[in-house]
């Protein structure tokens, strides 16, 4: 993994640990102000048609599905439309195999992002949002040893882009809003064009080509979290 790919993981790791020490003082501050916070962490299943339509050089491909780990956090801003506008941040870090084959045990694409989001909360019960955002992301892709007596990896391409996103997710509680500690199920497309695969770099012998296809297009998730 590059130094800049280490430093945001770790960025976020950080993030997520600060949001969950952080958390008990900022619901009861919330508490006296009648309002609340919202945060989340969730299992990510990302696919990527794009992703699963390049073409390597030594053949082979990237499978359908993904997995992956997020979270989010929000604050409220205001009343909307019968609703509630939240305003935070959310990120995950994500990775699809593959059974291309390489001079490693195995190759794999790998995304981090972060992003700028709103959520906007539907109906009296709020159970049903509406969420949309502005997403930082990287990705990479490498080769990895899985061995653990001889554990590395060789990175073959890597690029960065910004680009939106939008989605909807359900919480599966009852009507009191005071009800804590909820189950969530939540969708995302984002809208992305990292431009041509291709290897940046050789270990031993050409794997992806001068140009293995273009990744842009929806990258869709679907995501199970536990939100308090």
């Amino acid at each position: 993994m590059s130094t800049t790919l280490r430093n945001l993981r770790n960025g976020l790791l950080l993030l997520a640990a600060g949001i969950v020490v952080m958390h008990p003082a900022v619901a009861d501050i919330d508490a006296e102000q009648g309002r609340g916070s919202r945060t989340e962490i969730w299992l990510a299943l990302p696919t990527w048609p794009a992703l699963g339509d390049l073409q390597p050089v030594v053949g082979g491909s990237f499978k359908s599905v993904g997995y992956g780990l997020g979270g989010a956090v929000h604050w409220p801003w205001r009343p909307a439309g019968g609703g509630d506008l939240m305003l935070g941040f959310e990120g995950a870090i994500m990775a699809t195999d593959s059974d291309i084959p390489v001079i490693l045990d195995e190759l794999l694409a790998r995304d981090l992002y972060i992003a700028v989001s709103v959520k906007w909360r539907l109906g009296t019960a709020r159970k049903v949002s509406l969420d949309a955002g502005l997403a930082y992301h990287l990705l990479d892709i490498a080769q990895l040893e899985t061995d653990y007596n001889a554990a590395g990896e060789f990175e073959s391409w890597e690029e960065d882009a910004f680009g939106p996103y939008v989605g909807m997710t359900w919480e599966a509680r009852g009507s009191d809003e005071s009800e804590r500690g909820e189950m969530t199920l939540g969708l995302r497309a984002h809208f992305l064009d990292f431009g041509t695969v291709r290897d940046e770099d050789v270990l031993a012998s050409v794997v992806l080509g001068r140009d293995a296809g273009k990744l842009d297009g929806p990258l869709i998730m679907l995501h199970v979290g536990y939100r308090w």
